[in-house]
C-alpha cells in the first residue's frame, strides 16, 4: 500500500483550516454561511446575518480565505502577497456585497495547528480580515502586497460588528 507523504496535502489542509476558522467564527455569530458552486468571482464562502440594520436587512459579507504558515503575527499591519485577480476582484467599488480578505497565520509544523482536551478545541493561530474595497489598481506584473492591521482580527465581536456596519449601509 502506497501512503502521500505528509506534506503532499498542506496546501489543502491549509484552505480546510481557514475555512474551519471561518466557519467557527460564523457559527459563533449565528451567522449562516455557503459555498458558491463556482468561484469565478474570488470569492471562497458568503456569510449572511438576520441583522436587521437602518439601511438593509440581512446583510451579507463575501469572503476571500488564505491561510498561511508563518506562526505568530510579528509585524503591524501583516504583509500578504496576493494574486493580481483576486486583489482586483476585492478591490471592485461597484459590487453589492462588501468582500473582504481573510487570512488565517498558522504555525509552521501542521502538528501545532490543533489542539484539543475534553475541555476545549484550539486552533492555532489567529485570523486578521481587511477590505480592499476602493483600492488603486496594481502596476505590478503578478502580485500586490496588501497589508492586514492586527487590530483587525476576524472574531466573533468583529463579525457581529461588520455586519451591524454593513445592515447600516456604511462600508467596512
Amino acid at each position: 500500500m502506497s501512503t502521500i507523504p505528509p506534506y503532499a496535502a498542506i496546501p489543502h489542509r491549509q484552505e480546510a483550516f481557514s475555512g474551519a476558522y471561518i466557519r467557527a467564527v460564523s457559527a459563533a455569530t449565528g451567522c449562516s454561511i455557503s459555498v458558491p458552486e463556482i468561484d469565478h468571482d474570488k470569492i471562497d464562502y458568503v456569510l449572511k446575518s438576520r441583522v436587521v440594520g437602518t439601511i438593509r436587512s440581512k446583510p451579507q459579507i463575501d469572503i476571500q480565505a488564505k491561510c498561511e504558515r508563518s506562526g505568530l503575527a510579528t509585524t503591524d499591519p501583516i504583509s500578504y502577497s496576493l494574486d493580481l485577480e483576486t486583489y482586483d476582484n476585492l478591490r471592485d467599488p461597484l459590487v453589492t456585497n462588501p468582500r473582504i480578505l481573510v487570512v488565517v497565520l498558522i504555525p509552521t509544523d501542521e502538528k501545532n495547528w490543533l489542539s484539543q482536551s475534553e475541555q476545549e478545541l484550539v486552533m492555532s493561530h489567529c485570523g486578521y480580515w481587511v477590505s480592499l474595497k476602493g483600492m488603486p489598481a496594481s502596476t505590478n506584473a503578478g502580485s500586490q502586497t496588501v497589508y492586514l492591521p492586527r487590530a483587525n482580527v476576524f472574531s466573533p465581536e468583529a463579525l457581529e460588528s461588520m455586519m451591524a456596519r454593513v445592515g447600516d449601509g456604511v462600508d467596512l
